[in-house]
């Protein structure tokens, strides 16, 4: 079987670019996947763009292409709202693609044209100027969601390119230092092999111990002591689940916001995102159906986050990482109200800090 490498950008601006990349790909013997060369299945009575997102959970690999065009909105109902709801910053086809490599954890090589990263930096020192100005134009863009776009991929490797050669070069260097890890991978596994039976033999060992230090602690401990216990244990995971959800929420102005509306803010949080019964409501369903649900979710949460201030804009929010770690805590959260009501008291100070801008 080929590796299979999903090429996604816009297709118009890129399309010299799409094909000299298939032809490459396929010197490779890779499996190319691009919508116009019918290697993509397109589902009867589906948008074509939710083939598109399916197919790239059949992939191995992503190819990004960022170039001067945004593209189009995704489809799905009330595509307007769902503008109004993400401020304007509406998510395009290529962007969803993108989004859903990330979520499967799928290999992705980011590309950008050179002048439009140029462009981008310019943007970034004079961002409230240009977020609202909507009139500007600039150069090599046709929309200022591509800036929003690159914003929101920061932190991950960017090479940007001139012509197709630099992309090429890259990905070449990139296949063969892969090569490299997967040869070097097999010649440890024989100690791996080892070291994974001693690991096993490990937590055997360590989970043995466990069951009988709980059974002593009940004994040793008396009263509510060993409750306490293990009550502590659980704060700790609350405090640990609050710092991953600050790390993946970010705002878009530092402003002064008021007690009452900070404390309206962690409710409707605790009522939407991290309500219990909706996160354990998709412990077993199928992921197509639950990653539904979950973008439902984040557009009603974005929907009625400006209702409580309009100066409380969301610039960056991965909820599915949110909902990932919070599915660890949501039993425990709905069963003991003193940990539901630490979270809040936890997120009320941190979400402060946050949307301040202030230490203190």
């Amino acid at each position: 079987m080929k590796p299979r490498i999903f090429l996604s950008s816009t297709y118009f601006d890129l399309k010299h670019v799409r094909e000299r990349l298939e032809r490459f790909i396929e010197n490779y013997y890779f499996e190319p996947v691009l919508f116009e060369s019918d290697n993509v299945v397109f589902e009867h009575n589906k948008p074509l763009d939710i083939s598109c997102y399916n197919e790239v959970k059949l992939c191995h690999m992503m190819v990004l292409i960022i170039g001067g065009r945004y593209g189009s909105i995704i489809s799905g109902d009330n595509i307007e709202e769902k503008k109004e709801a993400y401020n304007k910053e509406y998510i395009s086809i290529t962007r969803k693609e993108f989004e859903t490599a990330q979520k499967l954890n799928i290999p992705v090589f980011i590309f950008i044209e050179k002048n439009v990263y140029a462009e981008f930096h310019t943007y970034n020192k004079n961002k409230g100027f240009f977020d609202n100005e909507h009139n500007f134009k600039f150069a090599h863009v046709d929309d200022i969601n591509v800036f929003r776009f690159i914003s929101s991929i920061k932190g991950m490797a960017i090479k940007t390119f001139e012509k197709v050669e630099d992309i090429e070069g890259y990905l070449g260097n990139q296949i063969a230092g892969m090569l490299y890890l997967y040869l070097k991978n097999l010649q440890d596994l024989k100690e791996d092999e080892k070291l994974l039976d001693s690991v096993s033999e490990l937590k055997n060992i360590s989970k043995r111990m466990n069951e009988m230090l709980v059974a002593v602690g009940k004994n040793v401990i008396q009263d509510n002591s060993f409750e306490d216990v293990i009550f502590k244990q659980n704060e700790i995971l609350v405090e640990f689940f609050a710092d991953q959800f600050i790390d993946n929420i970010s705002f878009k102005n530092n402003f002064d916001i008021k007690e009452l509306e900070l404390e309206e803010f962690v409710k409707y949080c605790m009522d939407t995102i991290l309500n219990p019964d909706f996160v354990l409501s998709l412990e077993n369903v199928e992921f197509d159906v639950a990653w539904s649900k979950i973008d439902d979710k984040e557009f009603e949460f974005r929907k009625g986050v400006s209702k409580i201030n309009d100066a409380l804009q969301i610039e960056r929010f991965n909820y599915y990482k949110i909902f990932s770690n919070y599915t660890k805590i949501a039993s425990i959260i709905k069963e003991d109200h003193r940990l539901d009501r630490h979270l809040r008291e936890k997120l009320s100070r941190d979400l402060n800090l946050e949307i301040t801008g202030l230490p203190f």
